[in-house]
């Protein structure tokens, strides 16, 4: 397998939930903050900068992000801890596998705390790593987010070989641009675990993923008409749903209903504006945004986001 020599680096950070778009290494998100529960998550990012990445998070937040990874790239999540959380509609498990392909979007909601490790690898690198660890096989292309839920024995084996590659960024030659010997023997017992469940692997069940398109496909509305009046019984207008499912389906998908969710979005959209630097005034940013109740919004910012928006806008931490 070719080792891709590129700068290295190494670092772990600590995030409030609302800085969760730098969760990810390689990976643009847009994180929504759904309630003030929660608390720091830590990151630990190792890799090669424009080749490979590892990183091992602990996630304490309650969240909705999207975004995408590198292109030409392949995402393969180990799951130490699921929490109450979906990536790409499949829900997480501890032990799970996730592979997401080249060009996958990423849509995430997260509830509780939630513990993975994610490389992020070049297609052809990932390739070669499945080829070597099923002895010279052909291997299938990745095509759609594949989860594989391993077996006691495999876990067990599993967490072995990924404590292995997280210690092995602590050693002396950890620290260089090539992968360590321990992470690319990881790699390879993951590759080995798919190809072997592949016959019997679990693709994302699209009949159990009903509730999760109508919910999806509300938010999209959401999105485009955030600064316009929104009603549910509207939203449901819309999908040709019944007010009572697509309640089911906000609550099953995002933890919160769908009015709930409007006035969420909006406190998040309203904090990406009063921090881009362009903002005029916290008043013209939320009127932009669909909000009607200033007073209101002031105060339920405060409790999201533990200060003003007055603060956000004039960049004041204290």
């Amino acid at each position: 397998m070719n080792r891709l020599l590129h700068s290295a680096f190494s670092e772990t950070i600590e995030l409030l939930p609302d800085e969760l778009v730098d969760a990810a290494s390689m990976t643009l998100l847009e994180v929504d903050v759904l309630s003030a529960k929660g608390g720091v998550s830590r990151i630990r990012k190792n890799g090669s900068l424009g080749g490979w990445t590892f990183d091992t998070a602990t996630l304490n937040a309650h969240v909705r992000a999207r975004g995408a990874f590198a292109k030409d790239h392949v995402v393969v999540l180990t799951v130490m801890r699921g929490g109450d959380a979906t990536i790409c509609g499949a829900p997480l498990h501890d032990g799970m596998i996730l592979i997401l392909p080249d060009g996958a979007e990423i849509t995430a909601s997260i509830r509780s705390e939630v513990i993975y490790s994610a490389s992020v690898l070049p297609v052809d690198t990932w390739m070669s790593v499945v080829e070597v660890a099923t002895g010279g096989a052909e291997p299938n292309a990745v095509e759609q987010p594949h989860a594989i839920l391993q077996n006691p024995e495999r876990c067990a084996h599993m967490a072995k070989a990924l404590t292995s590659a997280i210690g092995s960024f602590d050693s002396p030659d950890g620290s260089g641009s090539e992968m360590p010997g321990a992470y690319i023997d990881y790699l390879g017992a993951v590759a080995s675990t798919v190809a072997e469940a592949d016959q019997g692997a679990r693709h994302l069940n699209r009949s159990s993923r009903h509730r999760q398109r109508q919910a999806w496909l509300a938010e999209e509305l959401i999105h485009a008409r955030l600064h316009e009046p929104l009603s549910v019984m509207g939203l449901c207008r819309e999908i040709g749903v019944s007010r009572r499912q697509l309640e089911y389906a906000f609550e099953t998908t995002f933890g919160v209903g769908p009015r709930e969710y409007v006035r969420l979005l909006r406190l998040n959209e309203s904090r990406r504006q009063l921090k881009s630097g362009r903002a005029s005034s916290v008043t013209d940013i939320a009127m932009g945004v669909g909000v009607t109740h200033l007073s209101r919004f002031a105060q339920s910012y405060r409790h999201l986001f533990g200060e003003t928006p007055l603060q956000t806008l004039r960049g004041d931490k204290s």
